[in-house]
């Protein structure tokens, strides 16, 4: 008999998760924040380093607004001072910026904060009939949740907009009470039950998504629950099974479905960052924007590793660049580090003749501890 854990939320059908299947990844979890080699991760300024750049890339690229990390510091300035520059390209940055400064401001997750909130992340965004048919907090008309890498699939309903305002108190009683927490994963897997909850529940028109991942990281700074901050950096690499999951939780009622694809993301990323980590320490010295990304990247990707396959990597999750102009500008860097070794050419060749090498990060720089690095491939 599983442990069923039913959530305090509202709906037609009741919401619950199995927690008994969750325990396996929540010890790896908990055994791997808590390692004294990882005392790090469980900062303020961990979190604080992550909601610049690389999160407002990770966070709009769900949304399909792939921008990359030199654009983003070109909106928000390199010294974190936000420039007001026109366009929705501009804003859709910014106001992501702009929104993690108020939640790094630590104040109370409930309606009035939600709403100042949701009009700094949405300002310059919304239609003007959606702007119409919003009540004071929510909408006061039927919206539809679009798929968008599922696109052979109808829209989803979201749910009437007479439900909404019962739902969202809920939430905030749900999100408020933290009876039986006993550690940081536990309030990882709440802020997932809210991550998944608010989607569900679609209380505006747009830009329901990064409302919902921003308030996830609203609550895991409030209760300094700081490693998981970075949750939202995988779901753009495996973007169709977020929303595959999301659709199969909201039939079925289950979240664990949902609490398992993202405790399995979370784990991942959190690897990743130990390596990386590791590669500082190396070092003995700091890496820009881009060769952080960089080294992110390759860590993402699975199989051989050529500048064609890291250029086509690249290019899906970014604005786009020429092969030779992302050979030059994020590998060769980093192959003068001697971070990056160069194994061998292969029978192909680059646009401009040279050879499309073989590459891999430097192993004398990685720490590939079994204990600590269970899922990630390198």
């Amino acid at each position: 008999m599983h442990k069923k854990i039913v959530l305090p939320l509202k709906n037609r059908q009741s919401l619950f998760y199995y927690e008994d299947k969750l325990y396996d990844l929540m010890e790896e979890l908990e055994d791997f924040i808590n390692s004294p080699s990882n005392s790090y991760m469980n900062k303020l300024s961990f979190a604080e380093k992550f909601m610049g750049c690389q999160e407002i890339q990770s966070n709009n690229s769900v949304e399909g607004y792939n921008y990359d990390v030199n654009t983003i510091i070109n909106v928000i300035g390199n010294h974190h001072e936000f420039i007001e520059l026109p366009g929705k390209r501009k804003k859709i940055i910014g106001n992501l910026y702009k929104g993690y400064k108020k939640i790094l401001e630590n104040p109370d997750i409930n309606k009035e904060n939600l709403k100042e909130l949701y009009q700094i992340l949405s300002e310059g965004l919304l239609l003007e009939e959606d702007i119409n048919n919003m009540g004071e907090f929510y909408r006061k008309a039927p919206v539809y949740i679009y798929y968008s890498p599922i696109v052979w699939q109808d829209p989803d309903e979201g749910v009437p907009f007479e439900e909404v305002e019962e739902g969202m108190d809920s939430l905030f009683a749900y999100l408020n009470d933290n009876r039986g927490i006993n550690n940081q994963t536990d309030y990882f897997i709440k802020s997932q039950v809210a991550h998944y909850y608010f989607v569900h529940l679609h209380p505006y028109f747009d830009v329901n998504g990064r409302t919902s991942r921003t308030l996830g990281m609203w609550y895991l700074l409030n209760n300094e629950a700081y490693p998981y901050i970075i949750f939202n950096r995988a779901i753009p690499l495996t973007l169709k099974k977020y929303y595959k999951v999301i659709r199969n939780v909201k039939k079925l009622q289950n979240v664990t479905l949902f609490l398992d694809y993202m405790m399995e993301n979370v784990k991942l990323e959190l690897e990743k960052e130990y390596i990386i980590s590791g590669i500082k320490d190396s070092i003995h010295g700091e890496l820009s924007e881009s060769e952080y990304q960089t080294l992110l990247y390759i860590l993402s990707m699975n199989g051989l590793k050529t500048f064609l396959d890291y250029a086509t990597f690249y290019n899906k999750g970014n604005d786009k660049k020429s092969v030779m102009d992302i050979r030059d500008e994020m590998l060769l860097p980093l192959i003068d580090r001697d971070i990056l070794k160069v194994k061998r050419d292969t029978n192909s060749s680059l646009n401009d003749g040279t050879p499309n090498y073989v590459f891999e990060i430097n192993p004398n720089f990685v720490d590939n501890d079994p204990v600590k690095i269970k899922r990630l491939k390198i």
